[in-house]
């Protein structure tokens, strides 16, 4: 008995920890991050156009698609900019900086250091004088809601209207996979709580069967959380991957890469299938052992 509950105690402990590693990563926001010193350094000494960086001063807003949900900015502001312009004048022909090559030059797009997570999209305080600049001014914000919802967004005149379905079917199956990593990942901290919460309930209750029970939980909260960490990397790929490439996709020279909280979330991971592969089997080796000592104890006499 002594030895069945230092296997309880240690897979309480191990589902206490790894609820608190899931729960740390779920409300962190490093679950994905891009470094673009190194692209801006290479643009500032191999750049084809010297003035291409003097746009990162003048962000142009990356989707065609204008979403018009929040009502606090300027319209002026949320639609793109004409590059090389003052930032109230507002570009009405989308064809127009596709035909002139801006956007496709990689140096000729505005790309800044970020960090996100399953919440929150952030940029990097401290690593580029320009971004900051841009913050200090009110011309952008530190960091944008990630979106949960679909809404219906704004379509400047004249776009290509094939371009315009692809960027909201990308944007539907996004969504969709953002749902997914969100609610598998919830579900996976509720039913690891309620694994400790049983596995703690068998120091005073039917030992085996708590044990046996809490197991079983710890393992489908494993199962959540491998859909959902999964699932988000699939979500980054299909983002990188979307169409038109010059707007969506990154420089080779951008360094990106996931962050700390992911690696929070399958550190977690590993901790709930070793405790419900533990609590799982410990009662059949316990029992087997009991069985197996009867019989020799029985066969002696």
């Amino acid at each position: 008995m002594e030895k069945q509950a230092l296997a309880t105690a240690l897979s309480v402990s191990m589902s206490v920890i790894s609820l608190l590693l899931l729960v740390t990563a779920i409300f962190t926001d490093h679950w994905y991050e891009t470094d673009t010193r190194r692209h801006k350094e290479n643009c500032d000494k191999y750049g084809s156009d010297s003035n291409d960086q003097k746009n990162r001063e003048m962000p142009i807003y990356h989707l065609p698609l204008v979403d018009n949900s929040n009502s606090k900015r300027n319209v002026a502001l949320m639609k793109p900019i004409h590059v090389g312009s003052r930032e109230e004048e507002l570009l009405e022909n989308w064809r127009a900086i596709l035909g002139m090559g801006i956007l496709e030059t990689e140096c000729g797009r505005p790309l800044f250091s970020t960090y996100s997570g399953l919440w929150r999209k952030c940029y990097f305080q401290g690593m580029d004088r320009d971004i900051d600049k841009l913050i200090s001014k009110g011309i952008a914000d530190r960091c944008t809601t990630v979106k949960y919802h679909f809404s219906q967004p704004i379509r400047l005149r004249n776009i290509p209207l094939n371009l315009t379905r692809t960027i909201q079917q990308d944007e539907w199956h996004l969504l969709h996979l953002r749902r997914i990593t969100a609610g598998f990942l919830g579900m996976a901290a509720a039913v690891l709580l309620c694994g400790s919460i049983v596995a703690t309930v068998g120091f005073f209750w039917e030992e085996s069967l708590t044990q046996h029970v809490s197991g079983l939980l710890f393992l489908m909260a494993g199962i959540f959380c491998t859909i959902s960490l999964c699932t988000y990397a699939a979500s980054v790929s299909y983002d990188l991957s979307r169409n038109p490439p010059f707007i969506y996709g990154l420089p080779g020279d951008v360094d990106h890469a996931y962050g700390w909280s992911i690696f929070c979330a399958w550190v977690s991971l590993g901790l709930t299938v070793a405790s419900g592969c533990l609590c799982t089997t410990y009662p059949f080796f316990s029992q087997a052992k009991a069985l197996h000592s009867k019989t020799a104890r029985e066969s002696s006499v």
